[in-house]
């Protein structure tokens, strides 16, 4: 039988899901080693903000399957949404500079993913921030699902690029999903300390 799902936007009351969900897909990344909290705090401020686009992936029961969060507008959006919701970042930040110092510099410095040698448009595009489906349901068409249904979405509010970034190094497939769903590599550049990244971008 068929796995029934449905494709809505996502809520406030939503957030426990995705963060547990982020923390099944993205183990051992950098955002995921800063925290449940962190991320609650991020997630929320995401979520609630109107510059964003959030779509969730659903089963028949209501179970989190995937989510895609994307920026409408990528220019500036990562400082608006802390400068939105400043004392609560600021309460994470205060933890996090007593328990990973160094967690809180590679955070900020890194809140323009972009190659300083490379003239990209000021960030004038839509940005996928984060697409995740659930380790168990991988294959499933769930991700091809929330790229379609985002791209549908920010083009009837009158988005007309959408940009993402992924890895360098050990990504082919996921590189070539990409490139088959018709994005283009952009340019490259250099996360800190050294992780090695393609920024991908596509005319929707």
């Amino acid at each position: 039988m068929a796995l029934k799902m449905r494709t809505c936007q996502l809520n406030i009351n939503q957030i426990s899901k995705v963060v547990e969900l982020h923390e099944l897909a993205f183990k051992g990344f950098f955002l995921t080693e800063l925290g449940t909290s962190f991320l609650n705090q991020y997630y929320k401020s995401v979520i609630q903000s109107e510059k964003a686009l959030n779509l969730g992936v659903f089963d028949e029961n209501s179970k989190l399957l995937g989510f895609a969060i994307t920026a409408k507008n990528s220019k500036g959006f990562n400082k608006s949404i802390i400068k939105q919701n400043f004392l609560g970042f600021l309460g994470i930040a205060f933890k996090l500079l007593i328990l990973k110092p160094k967690a809180i510099y590679r955070l900020f410095i890194n809140l323009e993913k972009k190659s300083p040698d490379i003239k990209d448009d000021k960030g004038n595009y839509s940005e996928l921030l984060s697409i995740a489906t659930h380790p168990n349901k991988q294959g499933l068409g769930i991700g091809k699902k929330l790229l379609i249904e985002t791209e549908k979405q920010l083009k009837s509010e009158g988005y007309d690029k959408l940009a993402l970034t992924t890895d360098y190094h050990n990504n082919i497939d996921v590189i070539r999903f990409y490139e088959k769903s018709g994005y283009s590599i952009y340019y490259d550049f250099i996360t800190y300390p050294t992780r090695k990244m393609y920024k991908l971008i596509k005319t929707i």
